[in-house]
Formats: structure tokens, sequence, C-alpha cells
């Protein structure tokens, strides 16, 4: 069942092809875990850049009205303190409003709306100066006759207006400056989520190659240990017919040289007996020269007898 699976990883390891797929992937890992981050990053510094604008929007608005209140306690009183919150908010309405210009530069339509309620906050700080200044003349009844005229409602109408416009621009930008970040989140976790799962795989696969090798390893090392005791045993086998063998050669050796001896005994017997009694018989003429003929001959016959007893005496010695 793992032959497979084997066969597949071992081509894929053997493949030329194989480390620069895995380096590959590799960099296109780290190149989107390294986008992810930037991307992330960036929508992070637009999503407090977008923040603070909301926030200029919203203080542009309330510095209207303290511009407009320190206006109208002035106006009432007299008094030359309510002008101090009138020129600050003046001054901070000034700087708010070149603040927003540089965020919204990079969009023309922005800009526009931005140039409107630029346009309806300049001539609200008109309007508020123009009543300040009848005041100081001592115009009681053209200030007082400004004022009714609800110029100044509507033009902070058309200034509250314009700026939820603004901030409702801005809120769809973070709403999807917060989407682009999500995304980008999710694109991470599934980008970690798919390495993992590889690394998981690859050491699924290391693993059960391993135990496959080790399950080979131990079979070879059954089948060299059973070839081992069969070869033992075959040689234990030999051995003993070698044994048998050298028992039966030497038993047979053995008997050779008995039954080749017994020949030689009997036949050199039977020569002695003979020569004996020819000896006996010969032992009265003794003197003659017939007798001593007879004797040499005798003599002569029994030499090749006593030659081949001494070759079986060798022999027997062997």
């Amino acid at each position: 069942m793992l032959d497979a699976p084997l066969a597949v990883v071992s081509r894929v390891r053997r493949s030329a092809f194989a480390f620069p797929l895995v380096a590959l992937a590799a960099l296109g890992m780290l190149f989107i875990s390294e986008a992810s981050y930037w991307r992330a990053t960036d929508s992070m510094d637009e999503l407090g850049e977008r923040a603070v604008a909301r926030t200029a929007l919203q203080s542009l608005h309330r510095l209207v009205l303290d511009a407009e209140t320190g206006q109208r306690g002035y106006l009432l009183t007299g008094r030359d303190a309510y002008l101090t919150p009138y020129r600050e908010a003046n001054e901070e309405i000034q700087n708010t409003l070149k603040s927003l210009r540089r965020h919204f530069s990079a969009s023309p339509e922005q800009i526009a709306r931005l140039d409107k309620l630029e346009g309806q906050v300049q001539a609200k700080l008109s309007e508020l100066q123009t009543s300040l200044a009848l005041y100081d003349e001592g115009r009681q009844d053209s200030w007082r006759a400004l004022i009714q005229t609800d110029i100044g409602r509507e033009q902070m109408e058309a200034i509250r207006l314009l700026s939820e416009q603004l901030l409702a621009d801005e809120s769809a930008r973070v709403t999807a400056g917060r989407r682009d970040i999500y995304d980008t989140l999710m694109l991470t976790r599934i980008g970690i989520g798919a390495l993992t799962a590889l690394s998981v795989l690859a050491l699924f696969m290391y693993l059960r190659q391993a135990a496959v090798l080790e399950a080979q390893r131990a079979e070879q090392q059954r089948a060299i240990q059973a070839e081992r005791d069969q070869l033992e045993h075959e040689v234990a086998r030999r051995t003993a017919q070698l044994r048998e063998l050298a028992r039966h050669l030497q038993t047979a050796r053995e008997d050779e040289r008995t039954r080749i001896a017994r020949e030689i005994h009997d036949s050199l017997g039977q020569a002695l007996t003979a020569l004996k009694l020819e000896l006996a018989a010969t032992q009265d003429a003794a003197r003659s020269a017939r007798a001593r003929s007879r004797r040499t001959s005798c003599f002569a016959s029994a030499m090749p007898w006593a030659a081949c007893s001494r070759r079986a005496t060798n022999a027997r010695r062997c």
C-alpha cells in the first residue's frame, strides 16, 4: 500500500525540479508574508491619518461654534474676555483647514468639497467679524439686523452638511481600510495555514517513509539472518558429510591394508614353507654341485617374495 506514495516521494526527491520548486514555494510564502505586512502597515497608517482627519472635521464644527459663542457673548455683554475664545477658535480653524487640505490633497472630489466647506467657514467667520465691527462702531441696529437675517444659521447648516459629507466619505474609506486589513490578515492566515499544512504533510511523509524504511531494514535483517542460519545449517551438514566420508575412507584404507597384508602373509607363508621343504630335501646333498645349484635357485625364487613383504610392511606403516 505504501509503495506508490514512496515511489512518488522518491521520484520527486530525485527530480531536478524538486529543490527549485521548494525554494520557489518558500520565496512565494515569504513574499506573501512581507506583502501582507507592508500592506497592513500602510492600511494602519492610512486609518490613523483618517482618524486624525475625522477628528479635525469634528473639531472644525466645534471651533466654529466656539467662535460664534464668543462673538455672541461679546455682543451681549461687551466684555473683551469673550473675544479670547473667539480669536483662539479663529486661529485654530485656519490651522485645521490647512491640515484637512493636506490630508485631502490626493482626492480631487474631497478637495472640491473641502473648498466649499472652507468657503462656508470663511463666510461664517466674515459674518462674525462684520457683526463685531458693527458693534465696535456702535451701530447696534445694524449688527442686530445682521444676526436676525438667519444668514449665520444657514451658514452653520451648510458647514454641518459639508462636514457630515466629508465624515461620511472618511467613514466609508475607513470601512474599506478595515476590510483591506481583514483581507490582508485572512491572506496571511491562509498563507500560514498552507505553510503549516505543507509542513505537517512533509513531516507525515517523512515519518511514514522513515517507518517504511525501518520496516524494510528489519525485513532485510530478518532475511539476512535467515540466510545466515541456512548457510550455517548447510555448512554443518556438509561438515558432517565430510567427516562421514573421511571415516569411510579411513575404514576402507584400513580394510584394504588388512586384505593386502593377509594376502602377502599367506603368499609369503606358502613360499617359505616350500623353501623349507626344498631346503630339507637338499640338506643331504649339500656338497654336490647340483645341490648348490638348487639352493641358488631357491634363494632366487624367494627374493621377490621378500621384496613384496617389505612393500606390504611399508604400506601398512603409511
